[in-house]
């Protein structure tokens, strides 16, 4: 497989906003317009306040960790791509300028940058805080209802890739939350350490947290220690959507962990199972995720997997590109990834998954 000159990029792992606090960035090269440094006592005990001196900085400080309102005050040309870029990138993020420039010209960029929020100098503090708390509340309001958390089930390292990694990857342009379970180490196919690097590589290049299961490759089963792990992950991410193994496998370790699955996730709003390089013709999909923007990144996801790339024709470039295609003429795509839909609805999941998700209340029920 030929990887020489691909740009392989990490993707920024989206994460879950964990403080109650909103957080705000401002960018701030004079904080005589607004005065929030004054009063970071004060406006501490209602958000997060971070502060940047440029918007070079902001961009950094966006890019490692998760914000609900940037406020700029824009200065030049660049500042407005800064705000261009910002929201483009960004989806759930709001952007409020702050500024005393009242000029047609001015006002048309700042529309044209698609902001949140406008307020014109002097601003006191309290002013200040009452609009930013206000669009950052709404911002975190709008993420946490559109905000997808994706759980991807795998029995060994490059499972999920070569099933999902697409629907992953186009997951991840729209800041939806991805994590990955890993089963097994993948002991019958190399080095454990070896696979275990190239399954956190292939993990940051498609933006997500890895975990592995620790089961034995090639005698996992559908028993409740199968179950627990895949509900432990469920408890901890509430995922709206998963995506797991189909029964129609010729291996027993995939075969496994779908039944797993299917008990563990009985809750979950979405339930998908990809097709592996060992389904069957018994395999058939009725769902076409259109990946012709992600084919790029898949194929970088699965070309970190070297140690199998040498090993298996199955995943060579053109063999994930001629799949792909072949299913992309059954929904009119140029390239798509086949799935089977076990479940598919709007929603949350069951509010009472921490009583009921048990293996033991699963065995019972």
């Amino acid at each position: 497989m030929k990887t020489a000159g691909r740009n392989k990029r990490r993707l920024r792992v989206v994460k879950a906003p964990v403080n109650e606090l909103p957080n705000i960035l401002v960018v701030d090269r004079d904080a005589s317009g607004v005065s929030l440094r004054a009063d970071r006592s004060e406006t501490g005990a209602k958000a997060r306040l971070a502060y940047a001196a440029d918007t070079v900085t902001a961009a950094r400080m966006i890019d490692e960790e998760e914000r609900d309102l940037v406020v700029v005050d824009p200065a030049s040309p660049e500042d407005f791509e800064f705000l261009k870029h910002t929201k483009a990138h960004n989806r759930w993020l709001a952007v409020m300028v702050v500024t005393g420039n009242q000029s047609p010209e001015f006002l048309r960029l700042a529309v044209q940058s698609r902001i949140d929020g406008l307020m014109f100098k002097p601003v006191s503090p309290a002013q200040f805080m009452k609009q930013a708390l206000l669009l950052a509340e709404e911002a975190r309001s709008r993420r946490q209802r559109q905000q997808k958390r994706v759980l991807a089930i795998g029995a060994h390292p490059d499972d999920v890739e070569l099933g999902c990694g697409g629907a992953l990857a186009k997951h991840q342009s729209r800041g939806d939350l991805l994590h990955i379970l890993t089963l097994s180490l993948g002991a019958s196919g190399g080095d454990v350490n070896v696979r275990a690097t190239e399954a956190r590589r292939a993990a940051e290049l498609l933006g997500a947290k890895l975990e592995f299961g620790n089961l034995r490759d090639a005698h996992i089963s559908e028993s409740t220690e199968t179950i627990d792990i895949i509900q432990a992950a469920i408890r901890e991410l509430r995922p709206t959507h998963v995506y797991t193994h189909s029964l129609e496998d010729t291996h027993q370790d995939h075969r496994a962990v779908h039944t797993a699955s299917m008990v563990a996730a009985r809750g979950v709003p979405n339930v998908y199972c990809y097709q592996s390089p060992s389904s069957t013709v018994e395999f058939s999909p009725n769902r076409f995720v259109d990946i012709t923007d992600f084919i790029k990144a898949k194929l970088d996801a699965i070309g970190a997997y070297k140690s199998q790339v040498e090993r298996s024709a199955m995943l060579q470039d053109d063999v994930i590109l001629a799949t792909a295609r072949y299913w992309g003429r059954y929904a009119g795509h140029v390239m798509a990834e086949p799935m089977r839909i076990v479940r598919q609805r709007d929603g949350e999941m069951t509010p009472d998954i921490g009583s009921e998700y048990s293996a033991e209340g699963a065995a019972g029920s």
